[in-house]
């Protein structure tokens, strides 16, 4: 069995009592939050190695030369306008999440210093876009750096038993008494300011005069789980969670309204202590897109103090897929757009159905982009969504998986993709791929057909 105990990894003057995850370090998929965070799994060493050194210089030059094409300000200009529902030409981007372990194993890396060899990893998934992929992801000279933080506990753990590495996991229930909710205790937000700009002023100096060096704020909101209902699942055990809508109805409300209370708090502290950054750029928001947008931050914002109102917020409800839209309606999103409603544009979904669900998630205060997953009728997203949201298509990996690679089944796929999305906003991305068994040019022959198509119609 393997408990949880920190998120941040790297804030020492946290009692253990206090240390907790959030479901983000539960992941065994490289999604970008994970990336981000996986560069705090280690810190820098007091030595530096030169030939490591000159690895991450060569990296970095490679990428202000990549940021550099001509070809990356049209992407921009194509992501805002997209965003701002303004121009319908498809955007198709590739996360491939585990099957990054097929396109950079950690084996093939040439540092040899633990911290800077997650830094060429994360350089190298850049130069991966433009390089391998091809898609439209935009590649820019800011590097990253995230803040040494953790988020206290709730006052119990997380704890579960895996059946395989990289396969499926069973939550071990930590809730099963009503009255065990008297144990929760409201999470802290902690930063290490000094730990940050050391890290900060450590990397300036290997390359600094290459790339922007930055603290990247925006991780500690993106590691705040505003969507709840995942958390609640793994503390109380999915199956259970379900019957507890029918069977004490009224617990759920209180177990939402302390989980939501949480949430807005974490998320206040981080606004109020100066811990957000922006996400309308080269960010990854959502359960898969990038955030380009000249809507955020809004028009009163003063270039310093960010605020909650000037970023792209997210939550989804893919655990309860199978719960009904008048239980969901009722249990669930009311908490949700109590969080949604402090940002200045929202993304909704991740891998549930939402086929008789859009109409309620369309309640959204200021609901810009919707998850429309493999699961997902394609018919009925292109019909309740129009041209007045972004779909954000995720096509079924599965064809990435396969003994032998076919790619008609794709050309087929997207084909009548984008028939059925004529009219509509959508972006097209590859995600959630555990194996491209050991064939990773699939993902790139699959961005390149999905490229042509979209070519050929616009």
């Amino acid at each position: 069995m393997k408990k949880e105990e920190e998120i941040g990894f790297a804030v020492d003057n946290i009692s253990d009592d206090k240390k907790n995850a959030t479901p983000w370090d539960l992941s065994t998929g490289k999604l970008e939050v994970v990336i981000i965070l996986d560069l705090l799994k280690y810190k820098p060493g007091k030595r530096e190695n030169r030939e490591d050194i000159k690895v991450l210089r060569e990296l970095a030059e490679k990428i202000s030369e990549l940021s550099s094409d001509p070809g990356n300000s049209a992407k921009i200009k194509l992501w805002k306008e997209h965003n701002a529902l303004k121009n319908k030409t498809p955007l198709v981007l590739a996360f491939p999440e585990n099957g990054f372990e097929e396109i950079i194993p950690y084996e093939s890396l040439k540092t040899r210093d633990p911290y800077l060899r997650e830094y060429e990893w994360f350089l190298r998934s850049l130069i991966a876009h433009p390089d391998f992929f091809g898609d439209d992801y935009v590649i820019t000279t800011r590097i990253k750096v995230p803040p040494r933080f953790a988020i206290t506990a709730i006052g119990m753990d997380i704890a579960w038993e895996w059946t395989s590495k990289g396969g499926s996991k069973r939550f071990i229930p930590q809730i099963n008494q009503e009255d065990d909710i008297k144990k929760f205790a409201h999470p802290e937000l902690i930063v290490d300011r000094e730990e940050t700009e050391r890290d900060l002023e450590y990397l300036y100096d290997i390359f600094g005069d290459i790339l922007q060096v930055e603290i990247y704020w925006n991780i500690i909101t993106s590691a705040i789980n505003t969507s709840m209902v995942d958390h609640i699942s793994m503390i109380r055990g999915l199956e259970q969670f379900y019957f507890d809508f029918i069977e004490r109805p009224g617990w759920v409300h209180k177990v939402m309204e302390f989980f939501t209370e949480s949430t807005l708090k974490l998320l206040t502290s981080a606004e109020e202590n100066g811990y957000l950054g922006l996400n309308n750029a080269d960010d990854h928001i959502g359960s898969g897109s990038l955030g380009w947008s000249d809507e955020l931050p809004r028009g009163d914002f003063d270039g310093d103090n960010v605020r909650l109102k000037d970023l792209w917020g997210f939550s989804q409800a893919q655990d309860l897929t199978s719960v009904s839209p008048a239980m969901i309606d009722e249990f669930i999103l009311p908490y949700q757009m109590k969080i949604l409603d402090r940002f200045g544009l929202n993304y909704y979904g991740c891998c549930e159905v939402f086929d008789n669900k859009f109409d309620i998630i369309k309640k959204i205060r200021n609901l810009r982009k919707v998850s429309v997953s493999p699961f997902t009728d394609i018919k009925i997203a292109a019909e309740k969504l129009e041209d007045k949201y972004i779909a954000v298509w995720k096509p079924n990996p599965a064809e990435l998986a396969m003994d032998e690679f076919d790619p008609d089944p794709i050309r087929k796929v997207i084909k009548n993709g984008l028939e059925v999305f004529k009219g509509c906003f959508i972006e097209i991305i590859m995600k959630d791929t555990h194996t491209f068994r050991n064939d990773p040019d699939r993902i790139r022959e699959w961005v390149k057909i999905t490229k042509e198509l979209v070519s050929s119609k616009f």
